[in-house]
């Protein structure tokens, strides 16, 4: 065959590569002053205070944390943080379960924040997540080999606690709970007006997806989001933006509804009517239709919906039922 024949065949997946490889080159910014709502987080003088973090060795041997707020209950509840920060905000849902007999809760601050792992924002590859919730629900049962556990979480906290119920390690867990979790941008649940928390570089997920898809992950460390938490928020303990690695691990799978549909027979959702990060409308009939139950909290925002006192009480009776 002629030589000139092969040139532009030799020559697609160079340009393929040219291309994957600029688009990487544009990083994420933060180009928005609009954000969530944080004057509801509990500051350092009110409220309920967090537990003090206890480490723990993850199968790497990296040094992972966790608050525990014990109860003599045989729920075990591990509760996920959402993205951006860590476990230190869902202290009183947690202190509320626990010092009213519901369930013997563990908060760990997932790796890549703070005070899990050795580097902030990222994680060493994808599904990392999940093996490190499966060490915390090892450390559980080597205490209480009859224990039930129950997982839930807020945000892209609920989302990781789905992935991780639904997922290779879901046999061991009881139940499931989200407060306002995050299904990804393809969910009916994105709402259509941005809230100005999270700010991704598409040109650079793109060309790393593309790297992806040909075995190329050398990248993947690379930043994919910022996250916009006004200065008056900040305290250091932040992590303000993720890798590739991480922004995929902390979410649901792109087929977000088989993951739903995944999640134990016990399973409840709640989210709150003025989310700003969500359209919380499209919950219930999502939920329903993958057999699930969703429930729309009136007049809670995004946070609220993870701090408010109704809350608590309508999931410690959910949980009470177990």
């Amino acid at each position: 065959m002629h030589r000139k024949f092969w040139i532009p065949i030799l020559a697609i997946p160079v340009i393929y590569l040219v291309i994957a490889f600029s688009l990487t080159l544009i990083g994420p910014r933060v180009g928005s002053t609009r954000s969530l709502n944080f004057d509801r987080l509990p500051s350092a003088d009110s409220g309920v205070q967090p537990r003090p973090l206890q480490t723990f060795e993850a199968r790497d041997g990296q040094a992972l944390s966790l608050a525990h707020y014990p109860s003599d209950s045989n729920l075990k509840v591990i509760l996920l943080h959402g993205s951006g920060y860590h476990g230190a905000y869902l202290a009183p849902l947690a202190d509320h379960l626990a010092s009213n007999g519901v369930a013997d809760v563990y908060v760990p601050n997932v790796r890549g924040h703070h005070g899990s792992g050795d580097r902030r924002g990222d994680v060493d590859y994808v599904d990392q997540l999940e093996d490190d919730i499966d060490e915390v629900a090892a450390l559980i049962l080597q205490d209480s080999p009859d224990a039930r556990i129950c997982i839930g979480g807020h945000s892209s906290g609920g989302a990781l606690a789905m992935r991780y119920a639904s997922g290779e390690y879901g046999s061991l867990i009881f139940c499931f709970f989200g407060l306002a979790p995050f299904l990804g941008p393809d969910a009916p649940t994105m709402p259509e007006t941005d809230s100005g928390w999270a700010h991704i570089s598409l040109p650079r997920i793109i060309g790393l997806s593309m790297l992806n898809n040909v075995g190329i992950h050398v990248l993947d460390g690379l930043e994919t989001i910022r996250f916009n938490l006004p200065e008056p928020y900040r305290d250091g303990t932040e992590t303000l933006g993720y890798s590739w690695r991480l922004m995929t691990n902390f979410a649901l799978n792109r087929d977000f509804e088989s993951d739903i549909a995944g999640l134990p027979e016990e399973s409840l959702v709640l989210v709150g009517s003025d989310d700003e990060a969500l359209d919380a409308d499209a919950f219930v009939p999502l939920f329903a239709k993958l057999g699930k139950q969703a429930q729309v909290i009136d007049g809670l925002d995004h946070f609220g919906i993870v701090l408010d006192e109704g809350v608590m009480e309508r999931l410690g009776d959910w949980l009470s039922q177990h």
